[in-house]
């Protein structure tokens, strides 16, 4: 396994030792689905105990970073602590009440993106409006809305280019919108909805924050008008 800086010891080394294993996580370093270095690997690298160990393992199995299988190994879950509490977080909600929290999230969003977008941050979201447009022209239900406007979205929350703010709109984004995906779409909100992404997309390619601001904020009212 690739060298690690040795731990030094302190009151909170398991703690240091958790925060070191999260960081190889984050960085993409030992991905989700992998199996990470057996035990004995750890505490040689890392020059700590075995209970050191274990017990940051266990801390991270705790956040669902971390999944341990008896007699297999233990394999990276998520690549951040947040995702499942969040989603937890999100599947008892209210429909409505995250669609007000996204709500805020994307016109926040959609302000800083026009505010720092760059040329290559306009091209890539103009890149993203081809499926924003085979989507409009072939949708039935907001099920086949969905992973265009989701798409273009993220795209937006990372032009920002603050990286926990992509981080948590990727998190609230699906869940609520699939409780509503079998819900049927007109031709006329078709129409709107693909009309006011490009507003939104020029708008920031514009860098004007204002305009990004109200145009989210009418995509976002024409969606909880759908709402049964």
């Amino acid at each position: 396994m690739p060298d690690l800086p040795r731990i030094a010891r302190n009151t909170t080394l398991s703690q240091r030792v958790a925060d070191e294993l999260r960081s190889r996580i984050s960085s993409g370093e030992w991905p989700v689905g992998t199996k990470i270095p057996p035990e004995p690997e750890l505490i040689e690298a890392l020059g700590v105990s075995r209970s050191t160990v274990r017990e940051a393992v266990r801390s991270l199995a705790q956040v669902r970073m971390l999944e341990t299988r008896p007699g297999d190994g233990t394999y990276v879950r998520a690549d951040n602590p947040l995702q499942f509490p969040l989603l937890d977080r999100i599947a008892r909600a209210q429909v409505r009440d995250v669609l007000e929290i996204r709500a805020m999230l994307e016109e926040y969003a959609a302000r800083l993106a026009a505010q720092r977008c760059t040329p290559e941050g306009a091209r890539r979201l103009r890149e993203l409006l081809t499926g924003i447009d085979t989507a409009a022209a072939q949708a039935h239900s907001f099920a086949d809305l969905l992973p265009a406007g989701l798409a273009l979205f993220r795209g937006m929350s990372e032009v920002t280019g603050n990286e926990f703010l992509a981080e948590l709109y990727q998190h609230m984004a699906a869940e609520p919108v699939d409780q509503l995906a079998d819900n049927p779409v007109g031709n006329a909100y078709l129409a709107r909805w693909r009309a006011q992404i490009g507003d939104l997309v020029d708008a920031i390619a514009d860098n004007d924050p204002a305009r990004a601001e109200r145009t989210v904020r009418a995509l976002q009212t024409d969606a909880l008008h759908e709402m049964p």
